[in-house]
C-alpha cells in the first residue's frame, strides 16, 4: 500500500469522527511526508483533495500547513490553483486562507495585490477568502493598512452573507493593532456596508464604543 493510499484507508477509518481526529492522521504521516519533494507533497494533496469530502479536505490543509518551513516562490501560485478548484464553502475557505495560505503569503508579501483579483470571482468561497487571508497578518500588525481597507472596499457591495461577515470579520480581527483606522473606516463607511458587516466589525469594541458606533 503507498503512501496515499494509506493516508485514505486512515480518513476512511476516521469518517464521522470530529475534525481533530482528521489533523491527526497529516500528523501522524508527517515524518513520511517530509521526505518528498515538495512537488510531490502538492500532488499527494490534490490526490486527497479530489475527494472533494470533508475528511479528505481537512487532512490535506493540515498535510500542506505542516510542511510550511518548504514553501517557495511557486507556492502562492499552486495554492491559488486549490483555491480555485476546490475551495467552495466557508470552512475550508477559513482553514486553508487562516492556515496555509496566509502563510505564504506572508512569506512572499509581493503577490498581496494579487488577492485583490479574487473579489470578482463567481464562487462566494473564494471571493471569502480575498480578506480571510489578511486576517492572521492583521492580528499580528504585518500588513500596511491600506490592503485591509482596499479589500474592503471592494466588497461592500458583495450580496452573499458569508463575504460580508469575511470582511467584517477582518475589520473586527484588526481593531486592536489598527484601531483607530478601523474606527474611522466604520463611521465614513456605516452607510455603504451591509448591516451584517458592520455588525461584525463591532463584536470586539469597549461596550461604550460600540454602542456609540451603533447609534450612527
Amino acid at each position: 500500500m503507498n503512501l496515499v493510499d494509506k493516508i485514505l484507508n486512515d480518513i476512511e477509518e476516521a469518517k464521522g469522527k470530529k475534525t481533530k481526529a482528521y489533523r491527526d492522521i497529516a500528523k501522524n504521516f508527517k515524518k513520511d511526508i517530509t521526505l518528498l519533494d515538495i512537488k510531490d507533497v502538492y500532488r499527494l494533496c490534490e490526490n486527497i483533495l479530489d475527494h472533494r469530502l470533508r475528511g479528505h479536505t481537512v487532512t490535506a490543509y493540515q498535510i500542506i500547513f505542516d510542511q510550511k518551513k518548504r514553501y517557495n516562490e511557486n507556492t502562492f501560485d499552486v495554492f491559488e490553483k486549490w483555491l480555485y478548484k476546490y475551495i467552495s464553502d466557508w470552512w475550508d475557505c477559513d482553514d486553508f486562507m487562516t492556515h496555509a495560505f496566509q502563510y505564504v503569503l506572508m512569506k512572499y508579501p509581493e503577490n498581496l495585490q494579487r488577492i485583490k483579483k479574487w473579489v470578482n470571482h463567481e464562487k462566494f468561497a473564494v471571493r471569502r477568502s480575498s480578506p480571510v487571508i489578511l486576517i492572521r497578518p492583521a492580528q499580528k500588525s504585518l500588513l500596511n493598512k491600506k490592503i485591509i481597507f482596499e479589500v474592503c472596499d471592494l466588497l461592500k457591495n458583495d450580496e452573499h452573507y458569508l463575504v460580508q461577515k469575511g470582511y467584517g470579520w477582518l475589520l473586527k480581527e484588526s481593531v486592536k493593532m489598527y484601531h483607530d483606522s478601523v474606527i474611522k473606516y466604520l463611521e465614513d463607511n456605516v452607510d455603504t456596508m451591509s448591516r451584517t458587516a458592520f455588525r461584525y466589525a463591532l463584536e470586539k469594541l469597549p461596550k461604550e464604543e460600540k454602542e456609540e458606533l451603533m447609534e450612527i
